[in-house]
């Protein structure tokens, strides 16, 4: 999505009143985004997730329907109708939605988190534990990958600035630093 999509302010203040709570105001403007490109998906899991927050679940999964009706493969999608049908207590289909959220991306997460979270309410507590451990390992190899991006940047902006300064020669090499990220 860029600047030019059809719609983007309008997006862009939804967004907006969503992170400050605003849902009911969000809501309209994730609406007009929508009458300005009705292929729009981020309006859609936006408005769903906002109608998800006032408690109107039918609305939500309309608005995730949707999404999955243009896009049959996002994972996203499914994981959140399968928090809505989990909000209204039918714990069977949110398990659906996120068997089929994982199926479709064996990475992601938040789905093992919410399916374990569901089968331990459904007494499944082997599975569930199960869950609960992929999510934690994927978790923590997101944050390794997120610490080794950033060691990188960091070796080659710290010997950047030695090489500018003079400090040093340009082939030395300056070891990553995860500490002084961490730090400030």
């Amino acid at each position: 999505m860029d600047m030019n999509t059809p719609g983007y302010d309008m997006f862009s203040q939804g967004a907006n009143l969503f992170a400050r709570g605003e849902y009911e105001e969000s809501i309209c403007h994730f609406t007009m985004a929508i009458e300005a490109d009705p292929h729009f998906k981020a309006a859609y899991m936006s408005r769903g997730a906002a109608w998800a927050k006032t408690g109107n679940t039918e609305k939500a999964m309309e608005d995730f329907n949707k999404v999955l009706e243009m896009h049959p493969d996002d994972p996203r999608a499914y994981h959140f109708r399968g928090l809505a049908h989990l909000k209204n207590g039918d714990r069977e289909k949110a398990k659906q939605d996120f068997d089929k959220a994982i199926e479709l991306d064996d990475r992601y997460g938040i789905a093992y988190f919410s399916r374990g979270t569901t089968l331990s309410e459904m007494g499944e507590t082997d599975r569930a534990g199960d869950d609960m451990v992929m999510a934690a390992r994927i978790g923590e190899a997101h944050l390794q990958g997120f610490a080794d991006d950033h060691n990188i940047w960091r070796t080659k902006y710290d010997k950047m600035v030695a090489e500018l300064s003079g400090e040093r020669e340009p082939d030395m090499a300056v070891t990553p630093d995860l500490k002084s990220f961490l730090d400030g």
